[in-house]
Order: C-alpha cells, then sequence, then structure tokens
C-alpha cells in the first residue's frame, strides 16, 4: 500500500489557513495607517523638498473576508485524517487484514487525494496552474506559494477574486477529504 499519511497535511493546511488571515489582517492594518498618515498630512511633513513629491492617494479600506468555508473544510479534512489514521492503525494491527484487490483499491483511492487538490479552471491569470495548495508565485519565478489562489488575490487587492478563491479552495480540501474518508473506508475493509 502506498504509504500515505494525512495527519500532518492538515495540521499545515491549518497552518497556511492562519497565515493568509494574518496577511489579510496586516493589508487592513497597513492600509488604515497608510489612510491616516495621508489624511493628517504625515507623508507631507517628512518629504525632502529638494526631491520631487507627488502625495500619495488614500486605498480603498480592506474588507473583512469570510474564512468560514475554510475553516469548516479544514474540520472535515482534519476529521477525515483521524479516522484514516485509526483504520490504518487497526489494518497494521492485523485486526483487519486486506486482500490484494482491497489494496489495490486503496491505492487507487490514495492516488486520487492528490488529484482532489487541484481545480479544473486552474488558478485566476493561470489556467494551466490547477493545484490549489501549491504553486509556483506569479511573480515569483519558481518560489512556491502556498494557498496560492486565496494568497495572491489578497496581495494584489482583488478582494472579489479572494472571496472566489476562498470558495474554491474550501471545496478542493472538501474533495480531499472525501478521498481520504473512502481511503479510511477501504482501510476498514468497508469498500
Amino acid at each position: 500500500m502506498l504509504p500515505f499519511e494525512f495527519s500532518n497535511f492538515s495540521d499545515t493546511i491549518g497552518r497556511y489557513l492562519k497565515e493568509v488571515e494574518k496577511l489579510a489582517d496586516e493589508q487592513r492594518d497597513k492600509t488604515r495607517e497608510k489612510n491616516r498618515q495621508i489624511e493628517d498630512h504625515t507623508l507631507d511633513a517628512v518629504f525632502d523638498p529638494a526631491q520631487p513629491y507627488v502625495p500619495p492617494k488614500p486605498e480603498s479600506p480592506v474588507p473583512f473576508l469570510s474564512f468560514a468555508p475554510l475553516r469548516n473544510a479544514l474540520v472535515k479534512l482534519e476529521h477525515s485524517s483521524r479516522a484514516y489514521r485509526d483504520a490504518l492503525n487497526k489494518l497494521h494491527s492485523g485486526e483487519h487484514p486486506l486482500s490484494l484487490e482491497k489494496q489495490r483499491l486503496l491505492d487507487t483511492i490514495l492516488m486520487k487525494t492528490e488529484r482532489a487538490m487541484t481545480s479544473s479552471a486552474g488558478l485566476p491569470g493561470r489556467p494551466w496552474y490547477k493545484h490549489q495548495i501549491y504553486a509556483p508565485g506569479f511573480y515569483t519565478g519558481y518560489g512556491v506559494k502556498t494557498l496560492p489562489g486565496v494568497r495572491e488575490a489578497i496581495e494584489g487587492r482583488r478582494w472579489s477574486e479572494a472571496e472566489e478563491q476562498i470558495q474554491v479552495l474550501a471545496r478542493a480540501l472538501e474533495n480531499v477529504a472525501a478521498e481520504i474518508d473512502r481511503a479510511a473506508g477501504a482501510a476498514s475493509g468497508l469498500n
């Protein structure tokens, strides 16, 4: 059988989710501070009169994004990961040995977990990148971006796109959880 284990994956997704939530909060704080400095003319007071100066324009406030779909999908993923781990522990204990046919079925399901992390539409502006968890950054060359659809939308201040990508990513995580549930059933000998 393929040596897959999903608890670390769900923990990692939880960390990535905290990062993008923090990124949105930092964007909100930076925008609020920049707009305050523009409004009270702090930036005008510190510019070098020997250099050309054009005062910056205020930016629109950063909305509060709803990360609830991702949080809910993460809970499903964590639950599925635990169920698979428990089924695998029982399997390794010899309680429920699997036939060769069932082992092949389990391997087929496990291979589909990675495929479930993709979206046929791809990432915004890059439909050829299908993976929703990892992708090269739009401006980073081969440097990886985690949760790229959501992260890059926040970085680019594209709020409606960020909301859309939260939904796309949540569906991908739910699809992964469903495949892990299928794998847990196969490991338990239920499929």
